[in-house]
């Protein structure tokens, strides 16, 4: 095999081959053992002790770049809407801050384990139902917020379901979406580990997007998980007014031990933070997104001479 050949393949989405799923494939798979987070707490199921570890794993521990980004503290009284809602843990933080919150999700299963979860917790919802991104069941221009991570990549249509959110959120609105970077996991583990050295490249006819979906989740196999550059990310998002796109998220080793095994020092970490390589080298785009743009105020001379 020719590993600078394979590498070009994998550098180039554009030479992808397509893989035709549907929608009732990836709401099959993300029901049951595949909805996120519930590894995270060995505590009793379903109980409020296990969400609440389940809370504390994932803005401590796997996601910490997740809680200011989010703006949790930032929308009371506003309406937020979650899609992909999973076992609810985003949206709880929301309503315990006072936002008028709203959810959807593929599967019951989701929508039950919300719906629990704002229970135990005492917390009030407007609704939380069964929905797809791709076809969001809302009017148009309801939401000051739409919040949305880890769902448009592993859906059929990503450019849809952007187009869903755009059209659900008030002129003012803004969409915060995470999806999945190109990073050293991306290169090191996905193409050259498994792709390459393990022959599962070769094995799935030279299609690179049939690698990332069988090895990117935690139980492995999904219907789709496309993995996108930043241009990607900005033509997609491309009918907002004012997109910012941040890389974020070293995980795995760096961030916490996977699978109970090894993390590296601490100061490793500061290092990589330091010379700005989370930027480079991070798995998540982080983009917030806001619908109406918002035009400049001075130019860039009058903020230096004519501006206090």
């Amino acid at each position: 095999m020719n590993i600078s050949r394979g590498f070009s393949f994998a550098f180039n989405f554009d030479k992808l081959k397509s893989m035709t799923i549907t929608l009732e494939e990836v709401k099959n798979y993300w029901g049951k053992k595949n909805i996120p987070q519930q590894w995270y707490s060995k505590k009793e199921p379903f109980t409020l002790q296990w969400f609440n570890e389940l809370a504390f794993k994932r803005y401590d521990r796997y996601y910490p770049h997740i809680k200011k980004w989010a703006e949790f503290e930032y929308h009371p009284g506003e309406e937020v809407l979650e899609v992909g809602v999973g076992i609810g843990t985003d949206l709880v933080e929301y309503a315990k801050r006072g936002a008028v919150v709203s959810g959807t999700d593929l599967g019951k299963d989701q929508v039950m384990l919300t719906k629990l979860n704002f229970d135990l917790h005492n917390l009030p919802y407007k609704e939380i139902k069964e929905g797809n991104v791709e076809n969001l069941p809302f009017p148009d221009n309801s939401f000051d917020v739409v919040l949305c991570v880890g769902v448009i990549h592993h859906t059929p249509n990503t450019q849809k379901a952007v187009n869903e959110i755009y059209r659900v959120l008030k002129p003012d609105g803004e969409a915060l979406v995470l999806v999945y970077a190109r990073g050293w996991k991306h290169y090191i583990k996905r193409c050259l580990i498994h792709g390459l050295l393990l022959g599962k490249w070769a094995k799935r006819g030279f299609d690179w997007k049939k690698v990332y979906s069988e090895v990117s989740e935690v139980h492995g196999g999904a219907p789709k998980t496309d993995v996108y550059t930043k241009s990607q990310v900005k033509r997609f998002f491309n009918k907002f007014g004012d997109v910012e796109i941040q890389k974020k998220r070293l995980g795995e080793f760096f961030e916490y031990r996977p699978y109970n095994t090894v993390k590296l020092p601490n100061f490793v970490q500061n290092i990589f933070f330091l010379l700005g390589l989370e930027g480079i080298l991070g798995e998540n785009w982080m983009i917030r997104a806001v619908k109406r743009p918002f035009p400049k105020e001075a130019k860039f001379w009058e903020v230096w001479f004519k501006h206090y």
